[in-house]
């Protein structure tokens, strides 16, 4: 087979990186044509070459996946995100750069792996705004448990959270005691002043967020369910968009997500036990948090989603069972709602358990 010839069918299969990239070029047939480690410059000069245009470019779905695959698709590529866990079991030998181009390669050719969407700038936007807001949320909760421990050491405790801090602040203001120090309540007041500009950086992410929700009709469908907010409703509007061509049905999609069962069978034996936690796991904990929420309004409701709740509490499922089994449901209805471009009917039949 002629080597230069036919470079628009070629497959590149391109191990990312920050500053040295392996690009592997195969044939449709499979047969690796060139092997090649690119820096930076040489990476970006190599994929203008027009004679190029019209190939597949096949990436790990990873740090600046998304940014090459809008580049090469601009300049006439086709491009395909793959799923890193699956190149990681499709590697063979050790970890190294070659090697993880070929396992791409043999991902690439697996009918089963589906690729992952390529996410819009604006997509990317969201997903970083949740992302910044999760990162300062955690500090928050740092600062606070640094202070807790600090005053629970000289005999002052409160509850978790910030309701339990301003507790603790109003303890120390009118305390009496030789325990609390005043380096100690400096050294607390510090903390104080970081949680409070914390929760106005917050509540700024906050507003941005709403102001998104507002500009994004999937969002505002999702927003429709009950117990679904604007946290939950934006992130999935981040995650996806309108795009949910890749799962079959609503059942893969809770799979994607990892609040299905994973499964142990084999022949006439099927045993099912703990939800799988695959997929994003913080698409997963908004889930969970929502059905807590439903379970909460559960016995004063008559909507489906509440009836479905009690209906589980009655047959005596555990709370944990049931909060599970909600998220399930709820990531069904959110697929639904999506991918019918429709807005959520909450008194709508109940499904049978």
């Amino acid at each position: 087979m002629n080597r230069s010839a036919n470079l628009s069918e070629q497959i590149y299969c391109v191990d990312l990186a920050k500053n040295k990239f392996q690009v592997h070029a195969f044939s449709p047939g499979g047969e690796c044509l060139q092997r090649l480690t690119l820096s930076r410059g040489k990476f970006d000069a190599f994929f203008k070459n027009a004679a190029h245009a019209g190939a597949w470019v096949v990436m790990e779905a990873c740090a600046s996946g998304h940014y090459w695959s809008r580049c090469f698709q601009a300049r006439g590529y086709r491009t395909k995100l793959v799923p890193a866990q699956f190149v990681a079991r499709q590697r063979i030998g050790n970890k190294t750069d070659g090697n993880d181009a070929d396992a791409i390669f043999a991902v690439h050719r697996d009918p089963r792996v589906r690729p992952v969407p390529v996410k819009s700038p604006e997509q990317q936007d969201l997903c970083a705004l949740h992302r910044v807001r999760e990162l300062l949320v955690r500090q928050r909760t740092q600062y606070i448990n640094q202070a807790r421990g600090l005053l629970a050491e000289r005999g002052c405790v409160a509850a978790r959270g910030e309701g339990g801090m301003a507790h603790l602040l109003a303890q120390i203001a009118r305390s009496t005691s030789a325990d609390i120090t005043p380096p100690l309540a400096e050294l607390i007041q510090l903390l104080a002043a970081q949680i409070h500009a914390l929760n106005a950086q917050i509540g700024g992410l906050e507003t941005r967020l709403q102001d998104a929700l507002a500009h994004s009709a999937v969002a505002q469908r999702v927003d429709s369910i009950f117990g679904v907010g604007t946290l939950t409703a934006t992130a999935f509007a981040a995650e996806y968009d309108a795009n949910l061509a890749r799962f079959a049905d609503a059942r893969q999609f809770a799979a994607s997500l990892g609040v299905t069962p994973s499964e142990d069978s084999s022949g006439e034996r099927r045993r099912l036990g703990a939800i799988t936690r695959r997929g994003n796991p913080y698409l997963r904990k908004l889930l969970v948090q929502c059905a807590q929420v439903i379970l909460m309004h559960a016995a004063t409701r008559q909507d489906a989603l509440c009836v479905f709740a009690r209906r589980l509490m009655e047959r005596h499922k555990r709370r944990h069972t049931v909060i599970v089994a909600l998220a399930n449901r709820l990531a069904r209805i959110i697929y639904a709602v999506i991918k019918h471009d429709t807005d959520y009917h909450p008194h709508g039949r109940a499904q049978p358990v």
